[in-house]
C-alpha cells in the first residue's frame, strides 16, 4: 500500500452512509452460532506471529515467499478448502519477463481457495476475501517483517475462512479465500488476477480486501477503521453499518476517489466490481523493519474481523447483491472527520508545547490551524458543497506528507 492512501485515509471517514435498503440488515451479530462464532484473537495472533517471524524473511525474498505460499496452502487444505484456479491447483503462476531460451520466468504466485454456495442456483457467484501476502523482504541486511502490512490482514483472511468452513455454515454464494502476491510491485499480482479470472469477472459480486488493520493512523487515539470503496455500490455502505461490532471500534467510510489506486481493489474497480478496502492508516513503522508482530493490537483485528465477517454473511445470503454505480455517493461527516483529526493534533501539541516539546512546527500548526477553522466553519454551514472536495484532498493530502 503506498503512502498515498494514509493521506486519504487521515482526513476522511463515514459514519452514516446513504443509499437504498436494497440489501442492508439490522444491526447484529454476524450469523453464526457456538463456540466458534466469532473470531478468536489468539488464533489471529499466533499468524501473525509466524508469517511476520524472521524465518519468513519478510516475504520478499524467494524463501520467504514460498514459505508464506506454503503456510497459506497448508491451511487451505487443512480448513478443507477446495483450490480455486484450474487443475486442482490453490496457486496460480504470475509470469515475468522471458528467460533465456525465450522460456517465460515466473515473477510471483497468488493463492487461492474457496467454500462452495450452499444454494444451487447461487452458487456461481463469489464473494472474494483477500489481503496480499507479500512483503518488502530483506533490505541492506535489515529484514522487513511487515506485521501490519500485511500480516494482519492475512491473518483476518485465515480467520474468516476458518468460520465459514465449518460444516453446515456455508452461506448462498460462494466465497473466496485469495491472497495476492506482488502488491509492492504495482499491484501485479491483482492484476494478473483480474486478467486471468478462473471465472468470468461479472460472477465476483463483491471484493474485499484490507491493509494496516493492526494499528491506528498516525498511532492516534483514534479507533477506528477505514472502509473505502461503498460510495460505488448503494446501500453497502448502509450494510456495514448495519453489522454489529465492538462499542471501542468505530466504522468510518471514505470515497476511492480522494485515494486512487493504491492497493489490490485497483484493479477490481477498474472493472466495475463492486469492493470495499478496510484499513487503519499509516503509522511510523510503515514500511520500515521496525513494523512487528508484538505491536499489533490483536483485540482490534478481531473486532474489524467481526465486521468483515458479517458483511460477508449478509453480501452472500442476500436477494440482490451490491451493484456498481458510477456515481458515487459522498457526505459531509468526511468533513467531520478531518475536523476531528485536525483538533486532535492542535491538542498534542498544546500538551507537547507544555513539556517544552513541539509535536507540530510552528507551520505546520499554522496550517493545522487554518484547515479546521474551514472545515469547522463547512460544518457549521450545514452543507456540503462539492466545488470544496479538491481542497479536502489537497489539505488531507499536505497533512500526511508533512505532520505524519
Amino acid at each position: 500500500m503506498r503512502r498515498a492512501v494514509a493521506t486519504t485515509l487521515l482526513a476522511l471517514s463515514v459514519v452514516v452512509a446513504l443509499g437504498t435498503q436494497t440489501f442492508a440488515q439490522p444491526r447484529r451479530q454476524a450469523g453464526l452460532s457456538g463456540s466458534e462464532a466469532t473470531p478468536d484473537s489468539k488464533r489471529i495472533r499466533a499468524d501473525v506471529f509466524t508469517l511476520a517471524s524472521a524465518e519468513f524473511e519478510g516475504r520478499g525474498t524467494a524463501p520467504g515467499k514460498q514459505k508464506a505460499i506454503d503456510f497459506l496452502v497448508a491451511r487451505f487444505e487443512s480448513l478443507g478448502l477446495k483450490p480455486l484456479f484450474p487443475d486442482g491447483e490453490f496457486v496460480q503462476e504470475i509470469p515475468g519477463p522471458k528467460g533465456t531460451g525465450a522460456k517465460p520466468t515466473i515473477f510471483g504466485r497468488n493463492v487461492g481457495a474457496w467454500l462452495p454456495g450452499s444454494d444451487p442456483e447461487l452458487r456461481d457467484e463469489f464473494i472474494i476475501i483477500s489481503a496480499h501476502f507479500d512483503h518488502l523482504g530483506i533490505r541492506n541486511g535489515e529484514t522487513y517483517h511487515g506485521a501490519d502490512d500485511n500480516a494482519g490482514s492475512v491473518a483476518m483472511m485465515l480467520e474468516i475462512a476458518r468460520l465459514y468452513s465449518r460444516e453446515g455454515h456455508a452461506p448462498k454464494r460462494s466465497l473466496v479465500f485469495l491472497s495476492c502476491d506482488l502488491e509492492e510491485n504495482l499491484l501485479w499480482g491483482s492484476r494478473w488476477f483480474v486478467a486471468h479470472p478462473p471465472w468470468p469477472l461479472e460472477q465476483v459480486k463483491l471484493f474485499i480486501t484490507a491493509e494496516l488493520i493492526g494499528r491506528t493512523l498516525g498511532d492516534l487515539p483514534l479507533p477506528a477503521v477505514f472502509v473505502m470503496g461503498g460510495e460505488h455500490s448503494r446501500g453497502l455502505r448502509k450494510l456495514v453499518d448495519g453489522v454489529d461490532h465492538a462499542e471501542t471500534l468505530e466504522v468510518s467510510h471514505l470515497g476511492v476517489d480522494l485515494v486512487g489506486v493504491r492497493s489490490d481493489y485497483g484493479p477490481f474497480k477498474g472493472e466495475k466490481v463492486p469492493f470495499l478496502f478496510f484499513s487503519g492508516g499509516e503509522h511510523r513503522d510503515y514500511h520500515r523493519p521496525t513494523d512487528t508482530a508484538e505491536k499489533l493490537d490483536y483485540a482490534r483485528i478481531a473486532q474489524i474481523t467481526q465486521v468483515v465477517q458479517g458483511v460477508v454473511h449478509d453480501v452472500a445470503n442476500a436477494e440482490q447483491p451490491p451493484a456498481w454505480t458510477d456515481t458515487p455517493e459522498h457526505s459531509l461527516d468526511e468533513v467531520k472527520t478531518l475536523e476531528r483529526i485536525t483538533g486532535l493534533l492542535l491538542s498534542l501539541d498544546d500538551r507537547a508545547r507544555t513539556r517544552g516539546k513541539n509535536r507540530l512546527s510552528d507551520s505546520q500548526r499554522f496550517t493545522v490551524s487554518n484547515i479546521h477553522t474551514r472545515v469547522r466553519q463547512m460544518l457549521e454551514r450545514g452543507e456540503r458543497d462539492p466545488a470544496e472536495r479538491p481542497w479536502l484532498v489537497r489539505s488531507a493530502q499536505w497533512m500526511l506528507l508533512t505532520v505524519f
